[in-house]
């Protein structure tokens, strides 16, 4: 793909402009860094907020070693599809929650013609990498322990899709990636987890210290910096073992080769999108069944600026049937 820096959508500068007058309105002295990021990232969402009509919503609590998770459900009851999308929300690994995510899980329910469980994993920089992983890998077993009780929530459903936005699509790859390798090691390390019929990765962080054109394009005035996403990765940690593949996912050839039907979108004016793409080139060649997309005229986090933008709405509607027809042609085959 050639680079693209053209204009963006006229939508989405006039969402970044309304973001750097909250930030520099909003003084918060008592703040960490963190804490304030948190903050403004809460702001940001209430600030461009529509709720979409017909979506039931519940909060949920599932209890894990030494923990509990809360996740919250998003179902449209006219429009079941036996399908349950698992999504992973974006910020850093550090920023982020339920509630910044509200619009695009709506929407994603919408668009999907599925249920949609939205997880609030522990986040850096209290738990480093791989707490939020060991999460998401305490989720999707729940769901497969929910098998036995279908009906008891709109999730324990025929097909468990898993994705993510930015940070939240490095760790949906990555449980892809954690589940592909202990069954190919028939390990006990891992529970039984339900089976991910397929992945809808927005705009992922992969590797850390990337130098690639779209990272010096667009290094100022569209959201993301190279500075923040090296502070996300010194924050996500250094971990050891089998969790230290984990935190690269897209290294792990092996497993890449594996991936059930996946639909990648990079945004064209994104820092993250050079690398995001070549990765997807590599698992492509590497023979997985992964679809590529590039939303034009979009910045990183687009996808949760769905109710500021007409055009980011028109994205997310395309990834999400690029990845239904996916999941249905591999279906079809019989794979």
């Amino acid at each position: 793909m050639a680079c693209d820096n053209g204009s963006i959508d006229p939508a989405l500068a006039r969402t970044l402009q309304g973001f750097a007058r909250l930030d520099a309105e909003t003084a918060t002295p008592q703040l960490s860094y963190v804490q304030r990021r948190r903050l403004l990232s809460e702001l940001q969402a209430s600030q461009i907020r529509r709720p979409l009509p017909g979506i039931d919503r519940q909060d949920h609590f599932l209890a894990a070693s030494g923990r509990e998770i809360c996740v919250r459900s998003y179902a449209k009851p006219d429009n079941p599809s036996g399908k349950t999308l698992v999504w992973l929300h974006g910020g850093g690994w550090m920023v982020g929650d339920l509630n910044t995510h509200d619009d695009l899980c709506e929407h994603l329910a919408l668009f999907g013609r599925c249920s949609v469980l939205s997880v609030h994993y522990r986040r850096t920089p209290e738990n480093p990498f791989p707490a939020a992983l060991d999460d998401v890998m305490a989720v999707l077993h729940w769901l497969q322990s929910m098998e036995s009780t279908p009906n008891r929530l709109p999730l324990a459903q025929s097909q468990i899709l898993l994705g993510g936005d930015s940070a939240g699509a490095h760790l949906a790859l990555a449980a892809a990636v954690r589940q592909l390798q202990a069954a190919a090691q028939d390990t006990t390390q891992d529970e039984p987890s339900a089976r991910i019929a397929g992945l809808l990765l927005l705009y992922p962080p992969l590797l850390p210290d990337q130098d690639t054109p779209s990272m010096r394009a667009f290094a100022s005035g569209f959201g993301l910096t190279p500075e923040a996403m090296r502070y996300y990765w010194q924050a996500l940690g250094q971990p050891q073992g089998a969790a230290a593949q984990w935190r690269t996912p897209s290294l792990c050839t092996a497993q890449i080769a594996q991936l059930p039907p996946t639909v990648l979108m990079t945004a064209s004016h994104d820092i993250l999108r050079d690398e995001a793409e070549a990765f997807a080139r590599q698992a492509i060649t590497a023979g997985a069944p992964l679809c590529l997309l590039r939303a034009p005229a979009m910045i990183h986090g687009f996808a949760r600026m769905l109710a500021a933008s007409p055009a980011a709405r028109q994205q997310v509607e395309l990834a999400c049937s690029a990845l239904l027809q996916a999941v249905h042609q591999h279906n079809a085959a019989g794979k």
